[in-house]
């Protein structure tokens, strides 16, 4: 990555070169595909300006921070380039459907619900009607469930049919 330095009314220290070189690493290691850089440090009577920009393949990042302090300015500015960066990803994470840390993450559980069984919520309820296999493979196909419950009609007995992960039905039939 390329990092350039400009001042304007002013020079850009030694101190702030380094700092700016050392927050625009941890950017790099965040987007690997990044390019090169620009901190441009402006003097305003008693302020200072950074304004740092990142620019890569796929993407251009910019900020503004003004201070008394140029190394605050430049690492309040980098601190706005990284927050961006990682805004980005998760954009582009959440468009390409590969699952987030924060949607996969278990709910919080409830205070003092340790030791507790799990909750079981009722979805519907449904008449078991007696009928073939091939009438509940075919009722099951209409329905957009992957699970069906039907009484076989040759053995009175309950059965449950399903749709495998392979597409296929799978079917429970109870022991004797």
């Amino acid at each position: 990555m390329k990092i350039e330095f400009t001042g304007r009314q002013t020079e850009v220290p030694l101190d702030v070169r380094r700092l700016a070189e050392r927050r625009l690493e941890k950017l790099a290691k965040l987007l690997p595909k990044l390019t090169r850089a620009h901190v441009i440090l402006s003097a305003e009577k008693h302020r200072q300006v950074a304004e740092v920009s990142a620019h890569s393949r796929q993407l251009e990042l910019a900020a503004i921070e003004t201070s008394g302090s140029a190394r605050l300015s430049v690492a309040r500015a980098i601190d706005k380039l990284l927050r961006q960066a990682k805004r980005q990803q998760a954009k582009r994470r959440l468009r390409k459907g590969a699952s987030s840390p924060r949607l996969s993450a278990p709910p919080p559980a409830e205070p003092g619900s340790e030791g507790r069984e799990p909750r079981v919520i009722r979805a519907r309820r449904a008449a078991v009607k007696p009928m073939t296999l091939d009438e509940a493979a075919l009722e099951l196909d209409g329905r957009g469930e992957g699970v069906f419950v039907f009484r076989d009609s040759a053995s009175e007995r309950v059965n449950v049919l399903f749709r495998r992960r392979d597409g296929k039905l799978g079917l429970i039939e109870p022991e004797v």
